[in-house]
């Protein structure tokens, strides 16, 4: 009965983070669409509930000692809560970057907009394929990162067969390309989630049986 309880904070902890980052990645991109309104990032919540999962991961490997299934499901959640953490801090990084593209008078791109979409549909099927327990979900945010890489590669070679006209349109440039990058690693990390609940289900990670 312990260990049950155990886990099932551990799950509950687990999805009060992914609603914290999910939050802010929200926040983050709603700035890159020039909303009126202005919007916080907490990455500190984030990192508290980082910590508090590892502890709580920690305390039932060593204490309660799970068997096969549990493991996986704990040791899962070890490695994916990493991924939830970095998906926090790019949230952070494209807040700053936007808050700059904000006031630069240039219309955004449409394909950084097809990019956040594709983005945020991975990292919120990510966490629901963890929920539902649901392989085929988990298999189709993986196949969804090609087309976040094909957007960001038709991004960059965009800009570098452009010569910029002015100083403003240069910072647009340069900024939107270190916007995009953390887009592409946001969803580079949905898979990594995507993969590890993929284990937790499975035993398999990267068509690799661990056990």
């Amino acid at each position: 009965m312990q260990l049950i309880n155990e886990l099932d904070y551990l799950k509950q902890m687990l999805l009060k983070m992914a609603d914290a980052v999910q939050n802010n990645i929200l926040n983050a991109f709603r700035v890159l669409q020039k909303e009126k309104a202005v919007y916080d990032i907490n990455d500190e919540i984030v990192d508290r509930y980082e910590h508090l999962i590892d502890e709580i991961c920690l305390n039932i490997m060593i204490k309660e000692r799970p068997y096969a299934r549990d493991l996986r499901l704990v040791s899962g959640i070890l490695k994916l809560v990493a991924d939830l953490e970095r998906i926090g801090d790019h949230a952070e990084d494209i807040m700053n970057f936007n808050m700059k593209l904000k006031d630069i008078d240039i219309e955004q791109l449409p394909e950084v907009d097809e990019m956040v979409k594709y983005a945020l549909e991975m990292v919120k099927n990510a966490i629901d394929s963890f929920i539902k327990m649901d392989l085929a979900l988990a298999h189709s945010v993986i196949e969804e990162d090609d087309k976040v890489d094909k957007i960001f590669i038709e991004v960059i070679l965009k800009f570098s067969q452009e010569l910029p006209k002015t100083k403003e349109y240069l910072a647009f440039m340069i900024f939107t390309t270190l916007v995009v990058k953390y887009i592409e690693r946001i969803a580079d990390h949905a898979v990594n989630i995507a993969e590890w609940v993929i284990y937790i289900i499975n035993g398999y990670h990267k068509d690799k049986k661990i056990f």
